[in-house]
């Protein structure tokens, strides 16, 4: 392939001579199949990487550099189906004929085969003539590709032949494309193997001499060195095939003055250079290759987490010198052998020195340009924390509160019995003396009626043994007429308490036995609650975690559920010091009286309260709750 690019380089088509019938389809046929065959034999593998920008506009430079009298050239890629993709080189660059050359290119990929398109008009208003030539690109025997090319008019002969250059040339881009995808495979095996016996090693001076010696033998150098940056100054850390050295001595003194050089312009120096590049200054390089002998000399800069850590410096005999692309494997091999001699640098530092450079690292980042977005809200936080610690505000505990009456009276069951009538219902107001409920006395009347008959049958008896002047007979009458009486009084009595009666003016707020007529009710069972209508308490749960501060005298205000547009002034009465648990959680009753009182409050109801501690700033007021509660928490911990 080589040899036929080089004879197509030299070839001007105006002098050439081939057959009228150029290269028939028959024949176009043939050599992408001998093309695909090579391809097979070589052992390629599938999976071979897509063509690159750069490398595609290398091989059109080259193509149309080769062949005389071309005007303009493109490359396109194929997008998977029957019209071309993506352009991806020009040469020389963008200009007039786009459009002809890229309906060429889509012709050539319909048919599968190089097309001629001769006397085409092209330029301001189709005064220009040229050529046109277009071929797809195979690889594995698909296209990947497809160049097309402006030409100056020439005869059918002429024509045939560029077009078998352009496919010879597809030959030459497949060979080209596996000879880069196989670099990159031995880059990568190699970065990896260099990375893992760096990586191996337990200090930093054991990987840097493995590192040289395989560099060395990797690229056939006679002495290969690593030098690490300490302060301003490179260090020189090994030689190849070299287990110690003098760090006084001249040689080492003129590597390190190499790599300071190639450090000092921040980038790759290579000795003997192009010498056209006048930018960089080589003298180092220059003093010791002349005391090896006029050698080659590349040194490479190690990169790190926060820019260079060091140099290696390669060293070849004069008549070895380094190529663009050993340059380029030894710079990718550089990338990452910086990175894992600065984590074995890292890994040896004393405990003190890894916490000061950490703690000089945070004041950098701190200071720093960078993360500027987090740094003005971290400063804007600590404003604002600043200002809240410094304003001062009403704290308030704030606590489930309910309406009671100061007094309540309880109406029980004065004696087993069944309910009668239910005259009031929870929430009706009721006056002093108003019947609200009755008992079934029917069986007490009957009892009553039972010892009325008796004392009756008693006072005759008692009258006959009068007439017989029987004086122990009327004692003992006498007593039984006694009893009698007293039985019937309390019967009576009995009678009398089966109505139940308003104690005082007030409000029933309990005691529904409308739905419960004719049931039995025992003795001392609960049956109505009355509260006064003038006289309320207001009960707080006050959650325990609050109650520090909070004593009696302190006021605060009272918002009910059913009333919240209104606002009601209250003050603490009484803290009872018990502690009741509900729904999970302990609070203490907090007693307090209205200020005023209000018609619209009535018992029962449920609000919020929150009572006034003092001033505190709003910082303390916002969060003491959750520090106070993290401290406990520590604290029954043992911290």
């Amino acid at each position: 392939m080589q040899a036929q690019s080089a004879a197509a380089s030299a070839l001007d088509l105006n002098n050439v001579t081939t057959e009228p019938d150029g290269i028939a389809p028959a024949d176009k046929g043939a050599v992408q199949n001998g093309q695909h065959e090579r391809t097979a034999k070589k052992g390629t593998p599938p999976n071979t990487p897509p063509l690159s920008p750069e490398l595609a506009g290398t091989w059109l430079a080259w193509q149309c550099r080769m062949v005389a009298g071309i005007i303009r050239g493109h490359l396109y890629l194929c997008s998977g189906s029957a019209t071309p993709g993506e352009l991806i080189a020009t040469w020389p660059g963008e200009g007039e004929g786009a459009a002809q050359l890229e309906h060429a290119a889509l012709t050539a990929l319909t048919e599968g085969r190089g097309k001629l398109f001769p006397k085409q008009k092209y330029g301001p208003g189709n005064q220009r003539t040229c050529d046109l030539i277009a071929c797809p690109l195979l690889l594995h025997g698909r296209p990947v590709a497809v160049v097309s090319a402006m030409i100056s008019t020439r005869s059918e002969a002429q024509q045939h032949a560029v077009l078998q250059l352009l496919q010879w040339g597809g030959l030459w881009m497949e060979s080209l494309i596996n000879w880069q995808f196989s670099l990159r495979r031995e880059v990568g095996a190699g970065s990896l193997g260099m990375v893992a016996a760096i990586l191996g090693h337990s200090g930093s001076k054991l990987a840097a001499m493995e590192v040289v010696n395989r560099l060395a033998e990797l690229f056939c150098c006679e002495r290969v060195s690593i030098g690490l940056l300490k302060g301003l100054r490179v260090r020189l850390q090994a030689l190849s095939h070299v287990a110690g050295f003098d760090a006084r001595t001249q040689l080492v003194r003129r590597i390190e003055a190499a790599m300071e050089e190639a450090i000092d312009q921040s980038g790759s120096v290579l000795y003997p250079g192009i010498p056209t590049d006048k930018s960089l200054v080589t003298r180092a390089h220059a003093e010791l290759a002349e005391q090896q002998g006029n050698g080659s000399l590349l040194t490479l800069l190690l990169p790190g987490c926060n820019g260079c850590i060091g140099a290696i410096t390669l060293e070849r005999g004069a008549d070895q010198p380094f190529e663009d692309q050993t340059a380029a494997w030894c710079e990718s091999l550089a990338t990452v052998i910086g990175p894992a001699l600065e984590l074995k640098r890292r890994e040896e530092r004393a405990l003190l020195v890894k916490g000061a450079e950490d703690f000089f690292g945070l004041l950098r980042s701190l200071v720093g340009p960078t993360f500027l977005g987090l740094k003005l809200s971290i400063l804007s936080l600590a404003v604002l924390l600043g200002t809240l610690s410094i304003v001062p505000g009403t704290y308030q505990v704030s606590a489930p509160a309910g309406i009671e009456g100061a007094v309540r009276q309880i109406l029980v069951a004065p004696q087993d019995g069944y309910i009668k009538a239910a005259q009031v219902r929870p929430g009706d107001l009721v006056s002093a003396g108003e019947l609200i409920a009755s008992l079934d006395d029917s069986s007490l009347k009957l009892e009553a009626q039972k010892w009325q008959s008796e004392r009756s049958k008693l006072e005759k008896e008692y009258q006959e043994a009068l007439a017989k002047r029987d004086r122990t007979e009327l004692s003992v009458l006498r007593v039984r007429i006694e009893q009698a009486d007293a039985e019937l009084a309390l019967v009576r009595e009995n009678i009398g308490r089966t109505q139940l009666h308003a104690p005082f003016d007030g409000v029933l707020i309990s005691g529904d036995l409308s739905q419960s007529l004719g049931a039995p009710v025992q003795t001392g069972q609960v049956l109505f609650e009355v509260a006064p209508l003038d006289s309320y308490r207001v009960v707080l749960e006050v959650d325990e975690h609050d109650l520090a501060g909070l004593e009696q005298g302190k006021s605060g205000n009272l918002v009910i559920a059913a009333l919240p547009q209104a606002t009601f002034r209250i003050n603490v009465d009484q803290i009872v010091p018990v502690a009741e648990s509900s729904d999970g959680r302990n609070y203490f009753r907090v007693e307090a009286l209205p200020v005023e009182q209000s018609a619209l409050l009535r018992p029962g109801m449920r609000g919020v309260a929150k009572i006034e501690i003092g001033q505190r700033d709003l910082l303390w007021i916002w969060t003491h709750e959750v520090i106070d509660r993290i401290r406990l928490w520590f604290w029954s911990l043992g911290i």
